[in-house]
């Protein structure tokens, strides 16, 4: 379980129990509206379900339903975070995105010690073993995660690209469209919202699976960024506009928006924050395709921020669960104000 963040900015809004429901607003705009979240803080912590449970109608496991919680010991799965998950979404009625089926960030160990036949049965076993557990309970999966290097020069270095080759991510999607015809079946990165290198990339990539006919439905552009930074609005809809073109939906996928390197007061700060988030989700809204947002959490205080990038709040709720600017720049995209 993520610990709480060291730094502590309480703001002057209202309490998220208080609040018109955020899902509300995107139901009235056809679209989802989720939030990464963690099985033990659903069962521990009632202010933090019963804020999930008010505000989204999509949740994402932040971890739990990664290969390596799931596969940590060779030949034994451990579904129980999972399975609490997807048990607490459908009582509260909400559609679930399955993180990530292959994501080298959060792969066993044991994995990289296997012969490359041996590693290609143990993935489609995985994979098929999966999906399968949560066919028709699963709205959508992220496939294959970050599979794009860093400079976008080509596929990243990883165990997947050593053992498997270079058709993996496509062998991914076909097992998991095996698994669950309905489900919809995603690639997600970061670094490719806007223009650039790396976006052209994973443009590059999901058009030639197209092209190949792999059953991929969109593409999942995760948005970690910095207040008023990167990417432009501009460039974000001019490259949704292409990867729709291709057939795809997309979504936003682990949307949060740091400010701690915002120059000026708290407030101000906080101002950027919420016109940042207001412009991104305005600008999926302006896409029929961008069909939903997710956010990679929605408390302060609970934020992998906090632990990659130093102390900072970059959600939508402060560590009181308090309403922050950005809350109502979502919302008003929502309801396209």
């Amino acid at each position: 379980m993520a610990q709480p963040s060291p730094s502590s900015t309480p703001t002057a809004g209202p309490p998220a129990s208080e609040l018109d429901p955020l899902r509300d607003a995107a139901a009235n705009a056809g679209r989802w509206v989720g939030a990464a979240v963690q099985s033990g803080l659903l069962a521990g912590e009632p202010e933090y379900a019963d804020t999930v449970a008010r505000h989204f109608n999509y949740v994402t496991a932040e971890w739990e339903m990664k290969m390596d919680p799931i596969a940590r010991v060779q030949g034994q799965y451990d579904f129980a975070g999972a399975d609490a998950i997807v048990a607490f979404a459908e009582a509260h009625g909400m559609k679930v995105k399955g993180h990530a089926l292959l994501w080298h960030g959060a792969t066993p160990a044991w994995v990289g010690d296997l012969a490359p036949a041996e590693a290609r049965r143990v993935a489609e076993a995985y994979i098929r073993t999966v999906v399968s557990r949560y066919r028709g309970r699963v709205a959508a999966w992220d496939v294959v995660n970050e599979a794009v290097a860093e400079d976008g020069s080509g596929l990243r270095d990883t165990v997947f690209l050593r053992k498997l080759g270079p058709d993996y991510v496509a062998e991914a999607f076909r097992l998991a469209r095996g698994a669950d015809p309905q489900a919809l079946l995603i690639y997600n990165d970061y670094g490719g919202e806007g223009s650039g290198v790396k976006s052209d990339r994973i443009y590059e990539l999901v058009r030639d699976l197209r092209a190949r006919r792999v059953p991929i439905d969109g593409v999942g552009l995760q948005m970690h960024i910095e207040a008023g930074g990167y990417p432009q609005p501009d460039e974000m809809a001019a490259n949704v506009r292409r990867l729709v073109e291709l057939g795809l939906v997309v979504n936003v996928s682990e949307m949060d928006v740091r400010i701690r390197n915002v120059p000026g007061t708290q407030s101000a700060r906080l101002d950027a924050q919420r016109r940042t988030y207001r412009d991104v989700v305005a600008a999926c809204i302006a896409q029929p395709r961008c069909h939903a947002v997710t956010f990679w959490g929605f408390t302060d205080r609970y934020s992998w921020v906090d632990g990659f990038f130093g102390p900072d709040d970059p959600l939508l709720f402060d560590e009181a669960y308090r309403a922050k600017p950005a809350f109502f720049g979502v919302q008003d995209a929502l309801l396209g104000r």
